[in-house]
């Protein structure tokens, strides 16, 4: 690559990652901070990793590979919230530096790519997913990435391989990604008689069979991830009884969820097919192919009780991905391949487009599960972590999952746990109607501080001192004499 070349590239990166940080900064600048309480969840898995390192850190579904990243940087950085925030930050930073080096890849010239990856940065999930401590966004990144490294070859597509592993140790909707891969690896082997070209298939594989023998020796079960999921979501009566519900479900949801998007990559590959510029789609086919194959998968996924069980669209971001580079790419090639009025109509289109999914599709058709505030329960935490420092034990009563904000405010799972998990496939426990298990629990747990509820006060003061009134949540000092 000659030195301008390199110099553009490297300009071209360079806004990419700035504009990705503008939009990232403006999300947490309107107070965003988590799609759910499994967030937080996460942060305390990850916590937990920190204090003590495992191949399997949650023991549950969830895929390791988010907590090892997440521990680790807790292990050099300390094990805060804040630490699980700026690794999100510049996960956000890398996923769309990583969709940029994905088109450039599939052989998109510099003002495809740019476009692309810009509009890839932008639109409202990835803005989301960008800052939150979730996998989704690296994850969907890397597995655009992989898929565009068949069309290199050599160290660039070993390095889709190892980006495709470590994308289905984060998420289940990339194993049908690494098996569409693995899948054209072995016909260019066949093809071209060589073993060599095996090597990337079997690496891209090899996370998703890391994992199944883990469940088969851990668990008891390669498929253990099914079960459980389908048995949660079925408690929580989130389980599909409509057959045609769950076949158009995910479907629905890629245009109704992300509706300028979806509008705008139509309208730019209509513009270049119109102009006569197929090339665009012969270099994105195969990675469209693998996207297919994912909705496919997360449809039976949903048929069968395995889909997610709240904010389900989070799933389709892959697809949300490469819809973003190949409406950029087509864009950009319509516009060299026009002249004139036609030129004017591409710059106009889009915006004529995308405005009316903006203002009626979204607000209406556009519905999705709410986002979390727990500022409240961080805040409570933090205040418990530097009262019970540096060995005290906090047991926190929650009516719902809030209580894994107030862990990942506090900082140390080992030392913190709620009174009832709310796993609904368990019984409830309610502390202030039996004063019998209210003492079991609190001797099991060797709790020296307790977090509840404001409207349990009255509780609060029967049990020990208050220390701090939050507003929403109280923090008591824990007298065992009143035990």
């Amino acid at each position: 690559m000659a030195r301008s070349d390199r110099r553009s590239s490297f300009r071209d990166a360079a806004v990419v990652v700035a504009a990705k940080a503008l939009v990232s900064s403006l999300v947490l600048a309107g107070g965003f901070r988590a799609l759910s309480d499994d967030d937080y969840a996460r942060v305390v898995i990850a916590q937990r990793f920190a204090e003590s390192p495992s191949l399997d850190p949650s023991g549950t579904s969830w895929l390791p590979f988010p907590f090892w990243l997440n521990g680790s940087a807790m292990l050099l950085l300390g094990p805060s919230v804040e630490t699980a925030q700026v690794l999100a930050f510049a996960l956000g930073l890398g996923s769309a530096l990583a969709v940029w080096v994905a088109l450039r890849w599939l052989g998109a010239g510099r003002p495809g790519a740019l476009l692309g990856a810009l509009v890839a940065s932008v639109f409202p999930y990835s803005a989301w997913l960008g800052v939150a401590a979730v996998p989704e966004l690296p994850s969907a990144a890397l597995c655009l990435l992989g898929m565009a490294s068949l069309a290199r070859g050599g160290r660039a597509r070993l390095a889709g391989a190892v980006a495709l592993s470590a994308a289905c140790l984060c998420r289940y909707e990339a194993w049908p990604v690494a098996a569409v891969f693995a899948l054209f690896c072995l016909r260019d082997a066949w093809r071209d008689r060589t073993a060599a070209r095996l090597g990337p298939a079997l690496l891209g594989l090899a996370g998703p069979v890391a994992w199944l023998v883990n469940g088969a020796f851990r668990h008891g079960s390669a498929l253990f991830f099914v079960k459980r999921v389908s048995e949660y979501r079925r408690a929580v009566g989130a389980g599909s009884s409509d057959v045609w519900q769950a076949l158009l479900g995910f479907p629905s949801m890629l245009a109704r969820c992300e509706p300028e998007l979806f509008a705008f990559a139509l309208v730019a590959v209509a513009a270049a097919l119109v102009l006569g510029v197929r090339s665009v789609l012969v270099r994105h086919a195969r990675v469209l192919l693998a996207l297919a194959a994912v909705l496919a998968f997360l449809v039976v996924g949903d048929l069968r009780d395995g889909a997610p069980t709240h904010h389900g669209e989070r799933a389709l971001l892959a697809l949300w991905l490469g819809l973003a580079a190949l409406g950029g790419d087509a864009l950009a090639e319509a516009w060299w391949r026009a002249r004139g009025p036609a030129r004017a109509a591409l710059v106009a289109l889009p915006g004529l487009i995308t405005a009316p999914m903006a203002g009626v599709v979204r607000p209406w058709y556009g519905q999705r599960d709410a986002f979390i505030d727990r500022s409240a329960e961080l805040a409570m935490g933090r205040v418990a972590a530097r009262a019970a420092a540096p060995s005290g034990r906090l047991l926190i009563d929650s009516e719902d999952f809030g209580f894994y904000a107030v862990m990942a405010g506090f900082a140390a799972p080992s030392r913190s746990e709620p009174v009832d998990d709310r796993d609904p496939r368990k019984p409830r426990l309610d502390i202030s109607s039996s004063p019998a298990a209210l003492r079991a629990r609190l001797e099991e747990s060797r709790a020296d501080w307790l977090v509840v509820g404001a409207e349990r006060r009255a509780l609060a003061e029967r049990l020990g001192v208050l220390e701090r009134d939050g507003g929403q949540l109280l923090l008591v000092r824990l007298t065992r004499t009143d035990r």
